[in-house]
């Protein structure tokens, strides 16, 4: 066994010994750094028009890029994460599809990643108790040359690292589940109802209706109603058949 390969499973071994996230974040680090990264985020993936910085777990990008990521919206035309939503495979940055570099705005994206020390990296899709779609993304300032061997490593130390994390979340006191007529806000919402026709349709004010949309919100943790509706469903405060009795209510 190589000394790399040895530091891998000597990591994996330790994962569970770290009290705090950061210290395993710091071990993480020092490990993947054998393979070129220097940085790396732990986050889910924004649906809809949502925004990614409340999805994120953990961060080690650089502040003033993440800052800037966020601020612009860069989620949105950011090559890397167009490539997770279409392939959800782990993949190199420098891999990632033609069609969607060639999207307007993604070459700005990789150009000021690059600035930012993030020339090339490394991108592992994983199960979230939280995001319909989480990732670890590794970054450094080099293009990388990832055998098949070295790609299993970082995917297995990425699995271990998350699966840790999932479990201290789990252990934070669960969000207050839904009212019944929050749910139905909620359902009549996603069907593109105002706040005024469900007043209408539920037979409350418009205000009532508004306080129960910012109350879904708050308790589903969720930037918008798009957001919100994908963490009912994963939660299982409402249910696809709901939903659809609902578009079918409207036809």
């Amino acid at each position: 066994m190589s000394a790399q390969d040895a530091a891998v499973f000597e990591f994996i071994e330790r994962v569970d010994a770290h009290v705090l996230i950061d210290d395993l974040l710091d071990d993480l680090l020092q490990v993947v750094a054998n393979f070129g990264f220097q940085h790396m985020i732990y986050t889910g993936l924004p649906a809809g028009d949502s925004s990614i910085a409340p999805l994120v777990k953990t961060n080690r990008f650089p502040q003033d890029w993440w800052d800037l990521y966020v601020e612009r919206d860069y989620a949105r035309t950011d090559a890397v994460c167009q490539q997770v939503f279409a392939k959800v495979e782990p993949f190199v940055w420098s891999d990632v599809d033609p069609g969607f570099s060639a999207m307007e705005g993604a070459a700005r994206v990789a150009g000021e990643a690059a600035e930012h020390g993030l020339v090339d990296g490394y991108v592992v899709p994983l199960f979230s108790r939280d995001e319909w779609l989480s990732v670890m993304s590794f970054g450094g300032p080099d293009k990388l040359m990832l055998s098949p061997r070295d790609r299993g490593a970082i995917n297995l130390m990425a699995i271990y690292t998350s699966s840790t994390i999932e479990r201290r979340q789990r252990k934070q006191p669960e969000r207050g589940r839904l009212t019944g007529r929050e749910r139905e806000v909620l359902l009549w919402t996603s069907a593109g109802k105002s706040c005024w026709e469900i007043s209408v349709i539920l037979n409350v004010s418009e205000q009532t209706v508004r306080f129960h949309t910012a109350q879904i919100r708050a308790k589903l943790n969720a930037s918008n109603t798009t957001h919100a509706v994908v963490r009912a469903l994963q939660h299982g405060e409402i249910t696809l058949g709901q939903l659809a009795d609902r578009l079918g209510d409207i036809r």
